[in-house]
């Protein structure tokens, strides 16, 4: 049975959220040379959003963006950034837990057609899609990931490996990555993150991929002190 998660405005005190949800875009100049790592707290949270999870999840049909754009936080100082993808909310709530608690600037991936709200009829385009190769096409623009010493990227994890657009993203911009420190985090309905970290040590050799996180999606709201716990180890 699929279980609605109603998010109260207070969120357990190791993981502050609050407003600016409707700020969707902080950009700045983007330098080409690396700094010393940076740890920022963002001054306005982000709010975490109401979801529903497991097999058969729906979502607004326009993969978390039905009510506002794809969240775009770049900034000049920041060394450490967030990139993920989510249709439900549920990677997108996690993706905002880390940028709660490090301050990384943070990245939706957002595709030309996004995915419908129908759980089956995702699954069915998302199978078609991986059995021809023939992944989405990424609309999100990338910035200049050189300012980067840590890539941070979400993803759920579909048929036991990457979800489609976060292999599309990574097939089409694997030159932009040297040099970096790669950490990946997921959610999933159960079955792990399955061959998604090779998959990423094969899509980007020339980084570093380092320790991951993944948790079941009706499992993250009770377990935040697991996100934090793994930030502050890395």
């Amino acid at each position: 049975m699929k279980v609605k998660i109603v998010i109260s405005s207070v969120i357990l005190s190791l993981i502050l959220v609050g407003c600016g949800s409707n700020e969707r875009s902080e950009e700045g100049p983007m330098p080409n040379k690396k700094r010393s790592s940076v740890v920022r707290r963002p001054e306005n949270r982000l709010s975490l959003r109401e979801t529903e999870y497991g097999r058969g999840a729906l979502s607004d049909g326009q993969d978390t963006n039905g009510q506002e754009g794809p969240i775009r936080i770049i900034t000049e100082e920041a060394t450490s950034l967030i990139i993920y993808f989510s249709r439900s909310g549920n990677t997108e709530n996690l993706a905002k837990m880390i940028h709660n608690q490090n301050g990384a600037d943070l990245l939706e991936l957002a595709i030309v057609n996004p995915y419908p709200a129908d759980y089956d009829a995702s699954v069915n385009r998302a199978n078609e899609e991986r059995e021809h190769q023939a992944y989405p096409e990424i609309s999100t623009e990338i910035p200049n990931l050189s300012q980067y010493d840590t890539i941070y990227l979400g993803y759920q994890t579909w048929a036991m490996t990457l979800s489609n657009p976060m292999m599309s993203f990574l097939l089409a911009y694997e030159s932009l990555f040297s040099g970096q420190i790669v950490y990946s985090f997921s959610t999933n309905a159960g079955y792990g993150e399955g061959d998604s970290l090779i998959k990423i040590a094969e899509l980007l050799p020339n980084v570093t991929v380092a320790e991951s996180f993944s948790i079941q999606d009706e499992e993250l709201l009770a377990n935040q002190e697991k996100v934090v716990t793994w930030i502050n180890k890395n």
